[in-house]
């Protein structure tokens, strides 16, 4: 049979894709591991093992792109791949001006092999492998970047082995019940129910297992990024990473990158001070930033701490009048830890000078932003002189949460269990205003209420004022507030379904399908705060 034309060309760019596919997840996994590796070189110049492993993944991608047909690609990799076999055999010494004109050719790789479009003259990159210490023309500027976004994503054969069981004993037990309910057999019916239910729990916490990556992975990447910079700033920085071995949701991973990298950067353009400034500080000419994750209930906590001048809370607060963001006399009254927290408003800033790694205003709220468009937020502490911590809390997965059903006027709604502290009866006297907000106390706190109905703008059914007050008490960027419900239901995992954009508000942008077949929407806390 001959097939048309057509079709075999659209077979061949299939076939073509998914090489293509495998090809870029390899090789950027070689290009990070010369990344790290030639970072540890650059502190033990002579180890034997550092130069063999970047010496044999440069080799790797060599052979992949020469297969692939990526001529320029191959001819850098054998570029890179001689300079480490001169520093193997003892020929030439690796110097700091080689590591960074090395590094400049990672980088180069790397983006090559991301846009296989990207059209580069190697000239200049090797002429500077060639005479790393001269200044060569033509070399364009290109940070390092860091890469998290991929269509694919690597599991152990024993999670994927656990789910092909998991699928077929699940299908046995669909026909056992199918069985059961021709024979109207009820009572084994029953039994046969629990196994399926059992059998889709843990197909659902396998499944969820297969998403997970370990943090390192992205935490590994930050070394470079540190590197570079300090040494574009001309400062001593020393960076310290534990990811204690979690592992996050693959999107939530890809969705922080970004906040995390921003975060870094401002740590080391204006957290931590020149060597001069440090040491009439009392402080070592070397600045520690320390950067940790923790698990937290079902939460992960990623800590980021730097040892720098701190967040001159005055300095903030004068910024945010000028900006209108808050007025003079808010600004009197303003806590200290509440005006830290104004540092991620949108456009303030309080850099005094523009520069090309940060400082132009646009920063810090798009961090938080991004942080919270995954169920996420962000938490700054901080004190002039003393160094500056940001604590990000991440759920563990987008894709299935604990949440409690509670009921508004008649419609139902799902509350993160992730948020509550603990819910309450109030008696109607036990309510009381402050400055027209009404507030409770508990346990010698105020705490603000927010009667759902009025925010969500849903008729409410006439209250019996001699009735206590339901009230859901949860905590949102480090500060309680009472939620005032109806009722509510039950806790239940809950399937999240993201909304369309033409569907999300700005209170709701995730929804989940009831037992019983109808919609409900989930309600994200820092949403409802905004």
């Amino acid at each position: 049979m001959k097939y048309p034309e057509k079709f075999l060309r659209r077979c061949k760019i299939l076939s073509d894709n998914n090489y293509r596919e495998m090809y870029v997840s390899e090789a950027l996994e070689h290009v990070e591991i010369i990344n790290q590796t030639l970072l540890q070189l650059e502190e033990k110049p002579d180890d034997r093992p550092y130069l063999d492993q970047i010496f044999r993944s440069a080799h790797t991608i060599k052979g992949m792109a020469s297969t692939m047909g990526y001529d320029d690609t191959r001819e850098l990799c054998k570029n890179i791949e001689n300079i480490f076999d001169t520093l193997r055999n003892g020929e030439e010494k690796l110097t700091h001006h080689l590591t960074s004109a090395l590094f400049a050719c990672v980088d180069l790789l790397q983006q090559m092999i991301s846009d296989e479009k990207l059209k580069v003259d190697l000239t200049p990159y090797l002429k500077k492998l060639e005479n790393p210490e001269e200044e060569i023309d033509n070399i364009p500027i290109r940070e390092s970047f860091v890469t998290t976004t991929s269509p694919t994503i690597r599991v152990k054969m024993s999670d994927l082995d656990s789910l092909v069981n998991l699928v077929g004993e699940l299908l046995i037990s669909k026909m056992r019940l199918e069985q059961t309910i021709q024979n109207e057999n009820h009572e084994e019916s029953k039994q046969v129910l629990m196994e399926v239910d059992r059998l889709i729990t843990d197909l659902q916490y396998q499944s969820m297992q297969v998403r997970l990556v370990p943090i390192n992975q992205v935490f590994s990447r930050f070394s470079r990024t540190v590197r570079d910079t300090s040494q574009k700033l001309e400062k001593k920085i020393n960076l310290n990473m534990n990811g204690s071995g979690i592992e996050l949701d693959r999107s939530v991973l890809d969705s922080i990158t970004d906040p995390l990298l921003h975060i870094l950067r401002n740590c080391v353009d204006h957290g931590i001070e020149f060597p001069d400034e440090r040491l009439k500080s009392g402080k070592s000419e070397t600045g520690n930033i320390t950067l940790t994750a923790a698990r937290k209930g079902e939460n992960v906590l990623i800590s980021i701490i730097d040892d720098g001048k701190g967040i001159d809370a005055e300095r903030v607060k004068e910024k945010a009048v000028e900006k209108g963001i808050i007025t003079q006399d808010e600004a009197n009254r303003i806590p200290h830890q509440e005006a830290i927290q104004l540092i991620g408003a949108p456009g303030l800033s309080t850099a005094k000078e523009v520069t090309d790694v940060s400082g132009r205003g646009v920063g810090m709220d798009v961090v938080i932003s991004q942080v919270e468009s995954v169920g996420g937020s962000v938490k700054i502490l901080s004190e002039k002189g003393n160094g500056t911590t940001m604590v990000l809390s991440l759920p563990l997965s987008l894709s299935i949460i604990r949440g409690l059903l509670i009921v508004v006027s008649e419609q139902r709604f799902v509350l993160p269990l992730s948020s509550i502290m603990t819910t309450l009866q109030i008696k109607p006297e036990k309510i009381f205003p402050i400055h027209g907000t009404e507030v409770i106390k508990l346990r010698d706190k105020i705490i603000p209420l927010i009667r759902l109905n009025k925010l969500l703008d849903i008729e409410s059914k006439k209250i019996d004022d001699s009735k206590s007050t339901t009230v859901i008490i949860i905590e949102n960027d480090g500060k309680n507030y009472g939620l005032v419900v109806d009722e509510f239901e039950r806790n239940q995992d809950i399937v999240i379904k993201k909304l369309d954009k033409s569907e999300s508000s700005n209170l709701f942008s995730n929804a989940t399908i009831l037992p019983d077949g109808k919609v409900a929407l989930v309600i994200d806390p820092s949403l409802l705060i905004h």
